[in-house]
């Protein structure tokens, strides 16, 4: 057994197996395909439950028998799903414990917009969509000023002693919440959730179970119930909705294995506080039929039709109705019948793996900033179970997409479902999504007619796995938000001239500015392009060039181009044409029409 001894803990597992097969931390990480980061924080015990299919990415990296690999994801869940230094919990009353002390906030306008953070976490809300939460439509003059001084305080009293970034962050002119996925319940679940929907996809029904199990233990009623003012936030809205799928699944895949007395307690808390919910109450019946109880599912169904009837004036739906009639005959109902287990592996079809990726750009240089930049964010999607945009904005031909594209090739590994590519400029979404689907292995003839409908089977056929999207110059945000994944596990880049502030805004992307390169990254690159030689023949003007050029790429690369096709044209007769143009105020690389490197 792994460890040898009920006192190991999963980090010193996972740190003496790597030990023991002779791989660094950098080695290991990039073998199991997760962050090194991630890996770091598993073996220093920041992270003491990690998602199932990283347990599983490490046991093939250490390649460990199937029984050892089974003992570490074991040995991984039963570490605390909630961590001790923050416990933020919003599936149920506002609940804050900081290194293990309960937190009262007091002031309910405090509570709100901790609250409204929350639900968005790693998001940034608006100063104005705090105000409006925090006091509705009559907000007194210094409510900016009491906001601030609300996010002042409440940043003292949430941060952990042993944590150094803070979890509480000015950004883009409003605040966000900071937090691993083991800190706020509404990631935790979402995560655990992730890991079901997996195991259910691979045919792991029993491990399936357990994941949707833990996850819905931490569901512990209405989502903010002592918060009244956000019951009719659209955010609180949507988890509700994200919640009741949940529990439907679990229940489903629960009775494909039999397992039904185990789902009958959920289902009767949420049938009772949703008494006209049918696709609850027929998974309620399903259970409690499964169970032995026949004549209480059938009373379940006598109770449901008279409430519908008195409340609505209608009969149960179909879904009730083949429910109550399957437990009548005693057939396998509608649920049950929802979820089977393949009977082997080898008859599971085998969906395609894009790579669509443009070559590699020639000859890139600098970047490091940004580099560095988009790494965090890629770190940062890995520890928390969310969708993770990038947005590269900047001037024409500044050197987004190089940048993009490169950077796509260095993570591409990280990938394994693919990687799908678009340039949108003025594209029709409908039409990227119909290529996009195409690639993903459906029939030309059952790619859906509507935007709304291809976006929705999109989502749905990249749910539970890991996709790089590389999205080049986007016209603006709206063009962008039907080609986004709906599911952790997936990194979108994007580039773009526009701010994509809606995106910034509604889907939490993550912008950075790309600015010209410097001049010694910008002499490098001509050095690359053009040689030594003719560098070191014309110094100064190739520092000349790099001036007239601004430091964009793609104007270098126009004036790279032109010097290679000429071998005998001096670099001085270049930079005299860039006076020229500069003269005449046209843009330093349209004489010379390269490649795109915007």
């Amino acid at each position: 057994m792994l460890g040898n001894g009920a006192h190991w803990d999963l980090a010193h597992v996972v740190q003496q197996l790597r030990r023991n097969a002779g791989l660094t931390q950098k080695e290991m990480a990039e073998r199991a395909n997760i962050s090194l980061a991630g890996l770091r924080d598993l073996e220093q015990q920041r992270v003491t439950r990690p998602r199932v299919s990283t347990l599983r990415r490490i046991a093939a990296a250490l390649e460990l028998s199937p029984s050892e690999a089974k003992e570490l994801v074991r040995l991984g869940s039963q570490g605390p799903v909630l961590a001790h230094d923050l416990r933020l919990q919003v599936l149920g009353p506002l609940s804050i414990t900081v290194d293990g002390t309960p937190v009262n906030l007091g002031s309910e306008r405090q509570r709100t917009m901790l609250a409204i953070l929350a639900l968005s976490p790693g998001v940034p809300a608006t100063i104005d969509t705090l105000v409006d939460a925090a006091w509705g439509g009559q907000p007194p003059p210094t409510a900016v000023d009491l906001v601030r001084s609300q996010m002042s305080r409440l940043r003292r009293r949430i941060q952990p002693k042993g944590r150094t970034a803070p979890v509480l962050v000015a950004i883009n002119g409003g605040y966000a919440l900071r937090v691993d996925d083991n800190q706020l319940d509404l990631l935790a679940c979402r995560g655990l959730v992730a890991d079901a929907r997996r195991d259910r996809k691979a045919g792991r029904l029993d491990s399936a179970v357990s994941a949707y199990k833990q996850a819905m233990d931490l569901w512990r009623g209405e989502p903010l119930w002592d918060l009244p003012g956000l019951h009719e936030q659209p955010a609180l809205a949507n988890l509700r909705r994200e919640l009741e799928t949940a529990l439907l699944e679990y229940a489903d895949t629960a009775s494909a294995l039999g397992r039904h007395e185990e789902v009958l307690t959920p289902l009767y808390r949420f049938t009772e506080a949703n008494p006209l919910h049918e696709p609850g109450h027929a998974r309620l019946m399903t259970a409690l039929a499964g169970a032995g109880q026949r004549a209480v599912a059938l009373e379940v169904f006598e109770n449901l039709r008279r409430a519908l009837s008195a409340e609505l004036g209608v009969d149960p739906g179909v879904l009730v109705r083949e429910t109550h009639q399957a437990i009548l005959l005693g057939e396998p109902t509608p649920a049950q019948l929802t979820v089977v287990p393949p009977q082997s592996t080898t008859t599971v079809a085998k969906q395609p793996v894009p790579t669509q990726l443009p070559a590699d750009v020639y000859g890139f240089t600098g970047r490091a900033r940004e580099l560095a930049h988009l790494d965090a964010v890629l770190d940062d999607g890995r520890r928390q179970p969310t969708m993770v945009v990038a947005a590269l904005l900047g001037r024409p031909g500044v050197g987004k997409t190089s940048l993009a594209v490169h950077w796509a090739h260095r993570i591409a590994r990280h990938f394994s479902d693919g990687q799908l590519y678009a340039e949108l400029g003025c594209a029709d979404p409908a039409d990227v999504l119909r290529n996009f689907l195409l690639s993903l292995g459906v029939p030309p003839n059952q790619v859906p007619e509507s935007l709304a409908n291809r976006a929705a089977l999109y989502r749905s056929l990249l749910t539970g796995r890991e996709m790089l999207v590389l999205l080049d110059n986007a016209k603006n945000a709206d063009q962008v938000r039907s080609l986004l994944p709906g599911s952790p596990g997936c990194v979108v880049v994007v580039t773009s001239r526009d701010p994509l502030a809606g995106l910034v805004t509604a889907e939490g992307a993550r912008p950075l500015t790309v600015e010209a390169l410097t001049e010694a990254d910008a002499l490098t690159l001509l050095h690359r392009r053009l040689g030594p030689a003719r560098m070191m023949a014309e110094p100064e003007v190739a520092r000349e060039i790099v001036a007239r050029c601004e430091g964009l790429p793609a104007a270098l690369a126009a004036v790279a181009t032109r010097a290679i096709t000429d071998t005998q044209l001096p670099l001085a007769s270049l930079a005299e044409e860039l006076r020229g143009t500069a003269a005449t105020g046209t843009w330093p690389g349209r004489p010379w029409r390269g490649r795109n490197v915007s």
